[in-house]
């Protein structure tokens, strides 16, 4: 049997590329405290790094979208936790895709 929890001590991440943007979401205690949109550029990747190095704390990702793959690897050092690379046909908006950060298997 597979139980899921939501995760409620750490800082969730929804990161949605499309467009040329991209979208970031990140929630607390089950709720969204930050929503930003950046250029998908080398400026907008290094704006969501210099928010993820802010962080200080486990943090939860998921990302999704055009070059998602290439996103998570650039982002992964840069913060202590978990990247999940989702199919933007499951999800492709930040918010539920932070949600989803938050659920543990």
């Amino acid at each position: 049997m597979i139980v899921k929890k939501i995760v409620k001590s750490e800082l969730c991440i929804g990161v949605a590329s499309s467009n040329g943007a991209y979208e970031v979401v990140a929630m607390e205690g089950g709720k969204a405290t930050v929503t930003m949109k950046f250029p998908a550029t080398n400026k907008g990747t290094d704006a969501i790094k210099s928010f993820l190095a802010g962080c200080g704390k486990s943090v939860r990702m998921a990302v999704s979208g055009t070059g998602s793959v290439s996103l998570a690897l650039a982002l992964n050092d840069v913060f202590n936790g978990e990247t999940l690379i989702v199919s933007s046909r499951i999800i492709n908006q930040a918010l539920p895709l932070a949600r989803y950060a938050g659920r543990t298997v």
